[in-house]
């Protein structure tokens, strides 16, 4: 795909896209990134200069956007917020899982009251009637199946459907049994960590690399099969790309247990 970044190197690419940027074609999260890589361009400088041996202009531009995505969804609040709502859901799940059977339960005590006393409180007798009370401003509802569920339910006794509490019942084995997963292989990576770590941003960008190997369809900029980022490089963009100071920067070994995890993380151990 041949356009006019095509023939940019690495450090004008970064000085177009935060001209985009400021014309407004991205957010002030983006600007923030592409200015804290340019202002510590010197960093990463001669990393890029041996990766070019690996990769045309093109293909490091596009890795360099995969950087500001990875560092972008990745950040420590959006971190936190990914694990949050992993246990939110799993939390919920549970919750609606317990209320599901205790209102079964009390559905069934309260059936057996009406059916074995004098008393009686007019509710509902039937998931079907449920359902066709359910919906009144669903126009597509009450003008085409409305009408059909009735008919239905007239002509085949109760007996044969499940009860109400049978039904709420269901709801709540669904939910207890419900296994939470993400269609984001990122977010997967942030969920399996044992605590929040720039480790998952060094992953981050390992799996965007990934991702640019076995989906990016224009061959120009795809990331090539055998490419392999250096682990001095991948340091030095960790650092810079998340304005790491001289207390808090990554070393080699921290990459290299973080490629390690990696692995396993995306192929787990049999």
């Amino acid at each position: 795909m041949n356009t006019v970044t095509d023939k940019l190197n690495a450090k004008q690419y970064l000085e177009h896209l935060m001209s985009e940027r400021e014309n407004g074609r991205g957010s002030k999260r983006d600007i923030n990134i592409i200015s804290t890589i340019l202002t510590r361009y010197v960093e990463i400088s001669p990393h890029i200069q041996e990766m070019y041996n690996q990769l045309s202009k093109p293909q490091m531009n596009r890795f360099i956007d995969l950087v500001i995505d990875s560092v972008a969804l990745t950040e420590p609040n959006e971190a936190l917020k990914v694990r949050k709502e992993y246990k939110e859901l799993k939390s919920i799940n549970e919750k609606i899982g317990k209320l599901a059977f205790e209102l079964a339960e009390l559905i069934d005590k309260r059936s057996e009251i009406q059916e074995y006393s004098s008393f009686t409180s007019g509710t509902y007798y039937s998931v079907f009637q449920l359902v066709a009370e359910s919906a009144p401003q669903n126009y597509e509802f009450q003008m085409y199946l409305k009408e059909k569920l009735q008919s239905t339910v007239g002509s085949i006794d109760s007996r044969y459907y499940p009860s109400i509490s049978e039904t709420i019942n269901q709801l709540g084995i669904d939910a207890m049994n419900a296994e939470v997963e993400t269609t984001s292989e990122i977010d997967y990576m942030l969920i399996n960590s044992k605590r929040p770590s720039f480790a998952d941003q060094i992953r981050a960008i390992l799996h965007a690399i990934e991702f640019s190997k076995q989906n990016d369809g224009y061959i120009d900029f795809r990331i090539p099969d055998e490419f392999h980022i250096p682990t001095k490089a991948l340091v030095a963009f960790v650092n810079v790309a998340f304005n790491l100071d001289a207390d808090s920067m990554i070393d080699e070994v921290q990459v290299r247990n973080a490629r390690r995890k990696f692995k396993e993380i995306l192929v787990p151990s049999q």
